[in-house]
């Protein structure tokens, strides 16, 4: 048992993220011994390669606009630990989140006992915020893929709607090669009887039409031909003749904006317009092209399908701008991929690194690009030389950016 929040998070930090499975049997028993009744309580699973964030967000400000108890589960966090795991979208506080390892500890420590082996880090975590929901009373649970879908810790419950966003290449070595492949681990989210609202690419349409009938479930599919973007910056959308004003920036949230309208169209059909349009522009995601001081925004673009939308945003948010950019990200990421995309829009490219146990030397993979070892001196080297004409774009990793969040006033 713990007596501080700092022993406690370490502790959790140090379980083995993924266990090689083959099926959810492992985390249903789990669940079932933890005996937590979430009946009741209505259910939004969302998944999808970029965009789960926006979306459990945007989602979360409606429901509460509309005097809804909301909690949130989310995952990686920018800076603390307490960011995964929201009621009403405040972080869960030290002294919950302390009692909550604690009884998750001893619960694991049974577990072991009975089952043979302990929990991973990711099923742990999913029973806390199923824990703390039920303590908290909520009317209904948001909760984020954390990998994939299909054998994610999350996919063990039955959902009232399921949500799938994007589809792009990323944790190819657990999800598979091909976008099919990728897409067949996202659908496994989707249960015989289930309703799924997705923004996927037309392309993949087919195949998710076929695996939706086989599963006897329902879909819809929203694209482009749906929505109608009115405004870049600030971004308004117009959908079935109502405009909304996003409070995120980027062209990428359009879909997940538009995502968020239709689940709750679909399963608060009571909740109305004004109360949609007061929880868009009310929403707040942290970094998702976030300005943390003039003219400099840090961006989760953490990988080459998320660069590709960070892309399409920087010509439009930042037509009359020279854009700068300052990378870093973990080896596990198509490094050359993402940089080769950055080049077509940045002017100029600073490559940097960040402390993180996971982190490689990126040097043999940037070719020539400049590389300043140290992120806050990179910064300062930098913002010495923006002019008005200037944005400087801080991505990579969300590891990166949240360590540069944490420490950009103190250091810079």
């Amino acid at each position: 048992m713990f007596s501080t929040i700092t022993e406690a998070i370490n502790w959790i930090e140090v379980q083995v993220k993924f266990k090689p499975k083959t099926d959810l049997v492992r985390m249903n028993e789990a669940y079932k011994m933890l005996g937590v009744d979430l009946s009741g309580i209505k259910k939004i699973h969302v998944a999808g390669t970029n965009g789960k964030g926006s979306v459990c967000s945007y989602l979360s400000h409606i429901l509460m606009k509309a005097g809804h108890k909301v909690g949130t589960f989310t995952s990686p966090y920018l800076v603390r630990f307490n960011e995964r795991i929201r009621f009403n979208m405040q972080e869960i506080d030290d002294d919950d989140l302390l009692e909550l390892i604690n009884i998750i500890y001893s619960f694991n420590e049974s577990f072991a006992k009975t089952y043979g082996e302990p929990l991973s880090f990711f099923e742990l975590l999913t029973l806390m915020s199923m824990l703390y929901f039920k303590h908290q009373e909520v009317d209904v649970m948001i909760m984020e893929v954390g990998l994939g879908g299909l054998l994610d810790a999350t996919n063990i419950l039955n959902y009232d709607l399921s949500l799938i966003v994007s589809i792009g290449f990323d944790h190819m070595k657990q999800l598979g090669n091909t976008l099919e492949s990728i897409a067949m681990n996202k659908l496994g989210i989707v249960k015989e009887g289930n309703h799924l609202i997705t923004t996927v690419d037309p392309s993949l349409h087919d195949y998710f039409k076929k695996s939706i009938k086989e599963k006897k479930a329902t879909a819809e599919y929203l694209t482009y031909y749906d929505v109608k973007v009115i405004s870049d910056d600030p971004l308004v959308i117009e959908y079935l003749g109502e405009t909304y004003k996003i409070s995120l920036k980027g062209s990428y949230q359009v879909f997940n904006a538009l995502l968020s309208i239709r689940a709750i169209h679909y399963l608060y059909p009571e909740i109305t317009n004004d109360i949609i349009r007061k929880g868009l522009s009310s929403t707040l995601w942290q970094g998702r092209l976030e300005e943390i001081d003039y003219h400099v925004f840090i961006d989760g673009a953490h990988n080459t399908h998320a660069i590709d939308a960070l892309i399409d945003t920087a010509k439009t948010t930042f037509k009359d701008k020279k854009i700068w950019v300052l990378f870093s990200a973990l080896g596990d990421k198509d490094i050359p991929g993402m940089l080769t995309r950055i080049k077509t829009f940045s002017e100029k490219i600073v490559v940097t690194s960040f402390p993180d146990p996971r982190f490689v030397d990126l040097k043999p993979l940037i070719g020539d690009l400049p590389y300043i070892q140290n992120p806050m001196n990179a910064i300062h080297t930098l913002m010495q030389q923006l002019t008005e004409d200037h944005i400087l774009i801080i991505t990579g990793s969300l590891h990166f950016i949240g360590y540069i969040k944490k420490n950009y006033r103190r250091t810079c």
